[in-house]
C-alpha cells in the first residue's frame, strides 16, 4: 500500500474502524502471551496508532512502536499519553530501517507484512531478522488471502520454529491466522 493512503486513513478514520474492535485484538494477544511470554523488551512492527503497543505497555512490556506513517505515530503518542504509559514511538520504514537498533525478546506484526508486495516483503525480512536473537518470540497476525500460510512457512521456517495458534474467519478480507514463532 502507498504511504499517502495510510496518512489519510490515520488522519481521518476512527481506530476501531481501522482495526476492528479492541476486544478482538486483545483476544489475539492473550492467546499468544497468556502463560507463554512474560513482560520483556518488545517492538510492534507497523504499530499504526499504537493500539497493540499501548496494550503491551499496560501488561508490563518494555515496548517501542515503529510505523512509516508520521500521522500514525503522532496519534499513537497522544493515545499513549492519555493511557498513562511511556512508550517510544519511531517513524521508520520496515523495508529500510534506519532508526531502530538492537534486538528484541518479543516482536509483533499485526498486518504489516501482509500489506507489502513481494519485493517489499523480502526487504522486510532482511530488516526485521536482525532485530531478533535466538529465543526471540515473534507474533504475527495475517489475512490468509493476502499472505498465505504457505508463504509464511517459506519466509520464516528457516529461522523460526513456527506454531499456528489460531485460524478463524475474519471480517475483511477473509480468513486470518495468528502465528507464534520462536527464533532458533
Amino acid at each position: 500500500m502507498k504511504k499517502w493512503f495510510y496518512e489519510l486513513i490515520y488522519r481521518f478514520v476512527p481506530v476501531d474502524l481501522i482495526y476492528g474492535s479492541t476486544s478482538k485484538m486483545e483476544h489475539f494477544v492473550e492467546v499468544a502471551i497468556n502463560g507463554r511470554i512474560a513482560p520483556c523488551k518488545a517492538i510492534t512492527l507497523g504499530c499504526g496508532v499504537g493500539r497493540e503497543t499501548i496494550y503491551l505497555a499496560k501488561k508490563g512490556f518494555d515496548v517501542i512502536g515503529v510505523d512509516f506513517s508520521a500521522t500514525a505515530i503522532k496519534r499513537a503518542r497522544r493515545r499513549a499519553k492519555a493511557a498513562g504509559v511511556e512508550i517510544e514511538f519511531i517513524v521508520d520504514d520496515l523495508t529500510n530501517l534506519r532508526h531502530v537498533e538492537g534486538t528484541f525478546d518479543f516482536l509483533t506484526d499485526f498486518g504489516a507484512l501482509n500489506d507489502l508486495n513481494q519485493r517489499s516483503r523480502d526487504l522486510y525480512m532482511e530488516n526485521v531478522l536482525p532485530l531478533t536473537h535466538p529465543g526471540s518470540q515473534y507474533l504475527m497476525f495475517s489475512f490468509n488471502r493476502m499472505l498465505s500460510p504457505e508463504e509464511v512457512r517459506r519466509r520464516f521456517e528457516e529461522h523460526f520454529n513456527l506454531e499456528v495458534l489460531e485460524t478463524r474467519p475474519g471480517e475483511l478480507p477473509g480468513t486470518l491466522s495468528l502465528y507464534l514463532m520462536t527464533r532458533r
